[in-house]
Formats: C-alpha cells, sequence, structure tokens
C-alpha cells in the first residue's frame, strides 16, 4: 500500500491524522501486534485541533503529555515501548520530514541526548519483541 506523505505544515489537518492511524495500523498488524485499542491511536487529537483553533504546535504538546507512546508522557514509568515503536515504525511512511525506521530513530535520539541508556535499552527490547530487525522496514511505503 502506497501512504500519502505529509510536510510539517499538514499534520494538523484531518487528512494527516487518518493516513497515520491508517499507517500505524498497518504496521500493528504486519509486526503481528496489532490490539484493539489501536483504533483509537491519536484519536483526541483532532478534537484538540478543533478546541485550540488548529494550534498544532498546543496540540503536540497535550498529545505528547498525556499518551503513553511518547517520551514526553507526564508518567515515564508508565510509558509504553511496544506503541511507541510501532507509532516511530510508521512514521516515515506518512511524514516527509520523518525518514528513518524505529530503529535509526531510537539510535538518532540517543546519540543526540535526547533518550537516556534506560529508555533506549527499553525502547530496543521493545523492537526486540516486535520483532525489528536493524534497518528494516516493516512496509516499504
Amino acid at each position: 500500500m502506497k501512504f500519502k506523505k505529509f510536510d510539517k505544515s499538514e499534520r494538523s489537518k484531518l487528512n494527516y491524522w487518518f493516513w497515520h492511524w491508517l499507517a500505524y495500523n498497518m504496521v500493528a498488524i504486519k509486526l503481528g501486534h496489532w490490539r484493539f485499542r489501536y483504533l483509537f491511536h491519536d484519536i483526541e487529537k483532532p478534537w484538540l485541533r478543533l478546541l485550540f483553533n488548529g494550534d498544532y504546535r498546543k496540540v503536540q504538546e497535550i498529545h505528547r503529555r498525556n499518551s503513553r507512546h511518547h517520551l514526553e508522557y507526564a508518567d515515564p514509568i508508565g510509558r509504553n515501548w511496544i506503541d511507541m515503536a510501532i507509532d516511530w515504525e510508521c512514521s516515515h511512511l506518512t511524514k516527509n520530514a520523518h525518514q528513518l525506521t524505529a530503529l535509526e530513530e531510537a539510535e538518532r535520539k540517543y546519540r543526540n541526548d535526547e533518550m537516556s541508556l534506560g529508555e533506549y535499552m527499553a525502547f530496543m527490547d521493545a523492537c526486540k519483541k516486535l520483532g525489528l530487525e536493524s534497518k528494516s522496514e516493516v512496509c516499504d511505503g
């Protein structure tokens, strides 16, 4: 399946959310880890966009602070590393600015001190559970 890729300026639109949602669920299926809750992945973003008059920075900040699949989640102990790995793995399918696989993104974040060693190891463990191999892509886009 060929996914539509979006520029940063298009991220606040419903069309982007739909394609990201589709990619997220497809990657989860291909990895053999799909869950019912994935039908609701990022579901609050279009509503937050309406609430904050399209201010995507505010939407992104609230979403990341309140979503277990983000490093910025308010309760670091409660992070869901598997869901985060799926999210990062599908990003290159729908975002022009994100061309790295989940493993490549984790390596980049760790090298740039955006992830601690403990976070990096937890993420890599999740990738191993998902069967992601170094430098591989689940979908060819």
